[in-house]
């Protein structure tokens, strides 16, 4: 997390830092691949999809965060794409509630491999939220970074809700966005009728947020230390 695209303009870092996320998400991949070798069975072939969800906010971050060289308009909608397909990556965290014994492999084996898939899902979308802090930090300060950083989570919480309880897609924003507002509406409108949908949402963006201060702290005493 401590290259900042966005705000240092250096192609290079985006590379760097990709490379480490491509790096992480490389376990449950050849995790996978291990299993298939072993089983002879292409359980949890879901986890490719579901990486390449997990890096479209990264692509979309990172036209976001570009410099101002790029039209303001491809770098708005790019944040609009970047917002929308966000909870794709910390979604993979719920992709735990597939771990069930499955007499082919040991049990311990599978956890590792859903483990590492929710944790290169979890630091993908954290990672792509910190581009995003530091450029909107770079164009309208501090205070208005820590509510927009705040609030991405929030909406990733909710996202991770109706992707994995109501079903929905980020591209069924795109294709099917009037049912998808008319399931959703009521959740604004009568907040304590789903309140579990709610919770679900807190409880993520609680667990987003927790882990995202400590990196971001980090990521900005390195980023200090180098300068």
């Amino acid at each position: 997390m401590a290259d900042v695209p966005g705000q240092r303009q250096n192609p290079t870092a985006f590379a760097r830092t990709a490379a480490s996320l491509a790096a992480l998400s490389l376990l449950p991949c050849l995790l996978w691949l291990g299993r298939i070798a072993y089983t002879g069975h292409l359980t949890y072939a879901h986890v490719l999809w579901n990486l390449f969800l997990a890096w479209v906010p990264v692509l979309l971050a990172w036209v976001a965060a570009r410099p101002a060289s790029t039209p303001l308009w491809v770098r708005a909608w790019a944040a609009v794409g970047w917002l929308v397909f966000l909870p794709n990556s910390p979604y993979l965290i719920t992709d735990l509630i597939h771990l069930r014994p499955s007499g082919q492999i040991p049990l311990l084996y599978d956890g590792l491999l859903l483990f590492s898939l929710g944790l290169s899902g979890l630091v993908i979308g954290l990672t792509t939220v910190f581009w995003m802090e530091q450029a909107v930090a770079t164009r309208f300060g501090r205070w208005v970074r820590l509510a927009f950083s705040l609030g991405a989570m929030g909406m990733a919480g909710f996202g991770v809700y109706v992707g994995r309880f109501l079903r929905w897609n980020s591209w069924d924003i795109v294709f099917r966005p009037v049912a998808v507002v008319r399931e959703l509406v009521p959740y604004a409108l009568h907040p304590l009728l789903h309140w579990r949908g709610w919770a679900v949402a807190a409880l993520f963006t609680l667990l987003f947020a927790s882990v995202y201060w400590p990196l971001r702290a980090l990521a900005l005493s390195h980023s200090e230390g180098s300068a």
